[in-house]
């Protein structure tokens, strides 16, 4: 199962968001408009992107453990596969402020993981089968 129509509302408020915190960040550090605008693009089309993988890999990974002990961990596989990333991209992007540029993004993925979670954790058919036990 895929990303539902639920996810298109965060995917344009990460864009937004990002492309304004990201300008934000790095003009901090440098008055090149060209390195603002570019470093500014790349993480707000990869939050917007990452938004709808994560939240695609968190609905199957909560399907496969729908019946752990602690379902709700399933927002650790894609928490870090989307940390590593935002990572990897700012550092090949040669971002100057990265850490200020990917905290955010880190943070507010979790929270978003975390409602999330819950909230599809709520619905019958992310429930365990009893008879599955």
């Amino acid at each position: 199962m895929i990303a539902n129509k639920h996810t298109i509302l965060p995917v344009l408020i990460s864009f937004i968001f990002y492309f304004a915190w990201t300008w934000y960040a790095n003009s901090r550090v440098t008055d090149d408009v060209a390195l603002l605008l570019r470093t500014a693009l790349i993480q707000s089309t990869y939050s917007a992107f990452m938004t709808l993988t994560f939240s695609t890999l968190l609905i199957w990974v909560i399907n496969k453990m729908k019946c752990h002990d602690h379902p709700y961990m399933a927002i650790l596989p894609p928490l870090l596969m989307q940390s590593s990333m935002v990572y990897l991209i700012n550092v090949l992007n040669q971002t100057p402020n990265l850490l200020l540029t990917i905290m955010p993004s880190i943070f507010f993925t979790a929270i978003y993981g975390a409602i999330f979670t819950f909230t599809l954790l709520k619905k019958p058919e992310y429930q365990c089968d009893s008879k599955v036990k």
